[in-house]
């Protein structure tokens, strides 16, 4: 993602993270979607794909795909683990500046990211 082309990378971004809000949407209307584990998770990986291409950075498209991602955490394995770990690796990437980025996110997608991280227990 990072050596090709600006305008290839942009087209991927922009796709994939049209394909994966078209998914989210049916999703949400009817539970039972037709879409495929398979389906859902080739979704999910071209997002983590355009998250993790940019360590370090917090371009102007990057709150809105990171959020995005981190609303699959519901989906079964593999789709869950692959969320996991991306917004794991995002946190990891961008937490010496965390103070700073913070401020591109909203209060709605700052509390999705949070979400992800907060682990269910046992005895909740």
């Amino acid at each position: 993602m990072r050596g090709i082309d600006k305008d290839l990378s942009k087209d991927f971004r922009n796709r994939s993270y049209a394909q994966a809000q078209r998914i989210l949407d049916m999703r949400r209307r009817t539970p039972k979607s037709g879409h495929s584990v398979a389906t859902i998770h080739g979704a999910v990986l071209a997002l983590t794909a355009s998250v993790l291409s940019v360590p370090y950075d917090m371009p102007s498209w990057l709150p809105g795909h990171v959020t995005l991602l981190a609303h699959f955490i519901r989906e079964p394995s593999p789709v869950k683990s692959t969320v996991t770990k991306a917004v794991a690796e995002f946190k990891r990437t961008h937490a010496d500046t965390w103070s700073i980025q913070k401020d591109a996110f909203t209060e709605d997608e700052l509390e999705v990211l949070r979400d992800t991280s907060s682990s269910s227990s046992y005895f909740a």
